[in-house]
């Protein structure tokens, strides 16, 4: 389960989510949305693809590097550039860019100690009363990444563990106070693939992502190695790729997984022998489309719902707000001042070409 849910605690402050200035409690300032025009199915879709408008420039900062800030850093709420400046670094300026499908999340522009520069895009670009796959969250915030020339992405989670390993001798197991550093990911959702209104809206004629090694495997090395530059803090066990741990991946709701899914997944991992993990992440298909290096680390917060019986909240309260934010910030810094762009990956290679006949075999582009 995700370490923290909305429905189940209500700790997270608004601060915490990107804020449009003409926003208002009653959120009467979002833009209308045709419910009638489009398939249940296609909630997004309602929303973004009805008004979409191509035409729209991006108009922000270019870098290389970025972050979503996602749950670990959640407890600081909008003070993430405060504990930025204790490190060394410097935020340069705050945007609000347009996007295709509407307004955009609000995107931080910050140089590091090094003098590199990155973009930090809070709660992986969810608007605070904003459903986020309503509100196409996911497109607008690759869009902007996408169009900024982003190539490294690194990206934060917090989770419930499904392992069923769970007697002390399993010294393995994968428990909470872990971090851990994903093999594959199962999803629980309909993930973006492609960005409407671009090239990258439908790309499988002329491209197609493998997903194999989704989440970068030298990039995952050196988030290994700052794990262990975090001063007198210590994660109780770092679970690195070859330890074959499955991410369920979960970016938006309102609860914490069922008993019955719990289980499910528990089952699963045995039956696999990867143990599987359950919460927040963006679409690693859709950082592969972009041409995208995806770095991803999770903290284990609990155990899944449904495998323990007491109510996680309180435990989870006192992590979220205390302990693991300026961790996870100072974790976060290190990687983005020091880390380099792979040249020993699949990544790049694993987005593979396809033969021109591909695209040709479909319909061609009406005129209109």
């Amino acid at each position: 389960m995700p370490g923290w849910s909305p429905a189940a605690n209500g700790t997270r402050t608004r601060a915490a989510w990107s804020r449009d200035p003409a926003h208002t409690p009653l959120a009467t300032s979002a833009a209308p949305v045709d419910l009638n025009a489009c398939l249940p199915y296609a909630a997004r879709v309602a929303a973004c693809l009805c008004n979409l408008d191509p035409g729209v420039a991006y108009e922000g900062p270019r870098v290389v590097y970025a972050t979503l800030g996602g749950s670990p850093t959640w407890g600081l709420g909008d003070r993430f550039h405060e504990i930025a400046a204790t490190h060394g670094h410097a935020r340069l300026g705050t945007h609000r860019p347009r996007t295709p499908y509407g307004p955009g999340p609000s995107v931080e522009h910050y140089r590091a100690p090094s003098g590199r520069e990155f973009l930090r895009i809070p709660s992986y670009g969810q608007v605070i009363d904003e459903d986020p796959e309503l509100r196409a969250s996911e497109w607008k915030t690759f869009w902007i990444l996408w169009k900024a020339g982003v190539r490294v992405l690194l990206v934060g989670g917090t989770s419930g563990s499904c392992d069923w390993r769970r007697s002390a001798a399993d010294e393995d197991a994968v428990r909470p106070g872990d971090l851990v550093l994903p093999r594959s990911y199962l999803t629980r959702d309909t993930m973006p693939m492609g960005l409407p209104g671009t090239e990258l809206e439908f790309c499988l004629p002329r491209q197609v992502a493998i997903m194999d090694d989704p989440f970068c495997p030298p990039l995952a090395d050196t988030l290994r190695a700052h794990a262990g530059r975090l001063g007198s803090f210590r994660f109780r066990r770092v679970h690195g790729p070859e330890a074959g741990v499955v991410l369920n991946r979960w970016l938006a709701g309102n609860g914490f997984e069922s008993l019955a899914t719990c289980r499910m997944l528990e089952t699963l991992g045995r039956q696999m022998s990867m143990p599987v993990i359950t919460g927040d992440c963006v679409s690693p298909v859709l950082a592969r489309v972009c041409g995208m290096h995806l770095a991803y680390y999770h903290v284990v917060a609990n155990w899944g719902t449904g495998l323990e019986v007491e109510d996680p909240t309180i435990a989870l309260n006192r992590l979220y707000m205390e302990t693991l934010p300026p961790v996870a910030a100072a974790f976060e810094l290190g990687f983005l001042d020091a880390a380099s762009e792979p040249t020993a990956c699949w990544c790049r290679e694993l987005l593979r070409a396809r033969p021109p006949e591909y695209a040709r075999a479909q319909s061609p582009r009406s005129e209109q």
